[in-house]
């Protein structure tokens, strides 16, 4: 891991001859405890939702890393297509952010709608060592800014039988 320079900006990709690598903000690592190489569950909502770590906002992190901590207390697996049977992806016109908001009438937590302030300056740019994988998924997931896939849903049908009786017993919770 090291600092960028100050020329650097997230939306940069690998050069000719240069090692892979991606950016990442410090808020994700320090504030919200995101370890590498990222687990399957992670690795594989940001497959499915195709955008670059960075293009995830801070705010569709939390809602990643609290599924991930309600899932483990239950002693569920974290399924990516269970996490997103209550989330949509939005993406900012502006500047191709995505961000996970609740569904209608499915939200499992209550929307962190404070602002980070000052995370946009402030990232790192993470190499693998030795060829290592950035995930314990090997799919290759996105490491630099694109354009985000369009929105989906993620329709009971799709999901695993285990799938389906974790995503009951979630909405049987309180929403909220």
């Amino acid at each position: 891991m090291t600092c960028c320079s100050s020329s650097e900006r997230v939306c940069h990709v690998v050069k000719d001859g240069e090692d892979n690598f991606m950016y990442m903000y410090e808020t994700i690592l320090l504030d919200l405890g995101v370890t590498l190489p990222f687990d399957h569950f992670t690795g594989d909502v940001l497959w499915m939702i195709g955008v670059a770590l960075l293009q995830l906002h801070p705010n569709g992190w939390v809602s990643l890393q609290a599924f991930k901590v309600v899932c483990l207390a239950l002693t569920m697996i974290p399924l990516a297509l269970v996490f997103l049977s209550h989330y949509t992806v939005r993406v900012r016109k502006k500047v191709d952010w995505v961000s996970l908001a609740p569904l209608p009438n499915s939200s499992l937590f209550t929307a962190y709608t404070a602002s980070y302030k000052g995370f946009k300056s402030r990232f790192v740019k993470i190499k693998a060592v030795n060829g290592a994988s950035f995930c314990f998924d090997p799919r290759p997931m996105p490491l630099y800014w694109r354009l985000p896939l369009k929105a989906q849903v993620t329709h009971k049908s799709q999901l695993s039988l285990e799938g389906k009786v974790d995503l009951q017993l979630l909405d049987e919770f309180p929403k909220g």
